[in-house]
């Protein structure tokens, strides 16, 4: 093993583990089923705790038994009902039993759990719609949102417009919003 591993490695690794085990590592985890030491980790992302939120991982989770699917899915029905409407991250956030990011680990993304709960996703939004998603979160925040700031605070899941548009920049161009990048742009 190499002296330098980048944080996209030690990232992979910890998202890894964490579909492997079901659940969010601990340290203990990490230490007899890891491919990088916690001391590795905290090195890296300044603690175990900011390790797991890079990864997108949950620590309020952490050794958590793992939740049976059916209960997982049954949430998503009650939210459902109570909407009126699929549920989105946001609302599982808000008003969910569980954490948005136990769906993306165990289903691999929000809309697979959607899927797997037999309700709709947002497979049947347009991308005027999801456009109008990143223009309202930039007025919100001033400036071109982040993927991740969309994950937390906006409506869709950055997968749905990587999905549609190829990538999280490509979405941002379509938006008019490109300016989040050093890179030059071709106009």
């Amino acid at each position: 093993m190499s002296q330098q591993v980048t944080p996209e490695t030690l990232r992979s690794a910890l998202q890894s583990l964490a579909a492997r085990l079901g659940k969010t590592p601990t340290v203990v985890d990490m230490h007899e089923e890891g491919a990088y030491s916690p001391e590795r980790y905290q090195e890296v992302f300044g603690g175990w705790n900011e390790a797991l939120e890079d990864a997108g991982l949950d620590p309020d989770e952490m050794g958590s038994k793992r939740i049976p699917d059916r209960e997982l899915l049954a949430e998503l029905q009650r939210l459902y009902t109570e909407l009126g409407g699929p549920p989105t991250q946001r609302d599982m956030t808000e008003r969910g039993e569980y954490s948005n990011r136990t769906y993306q680990l165990r289903f691999g993304s929000w809309s697979n759990a959607l899927r797997e709960a037999m309700l709709d996703t947002n497979d049947g939004i347009s991308e005027r719609e999801l456009l109008r998603e990143i223009e309202r979160l930039a007025d919100e925040l001033g400036r071109a949102p982040k993927a991740a700031e969309m994950d937390d605070r906006g409506q869709y899941a950055p997968v749905t417009y990587h999905r549609r548009f190829g990538s999280w920049r490509r979405a941002l161009t379509e938006a008019d919003l490109n300016g989040v990048s050093d890179e030059p742009t071709d106009d």
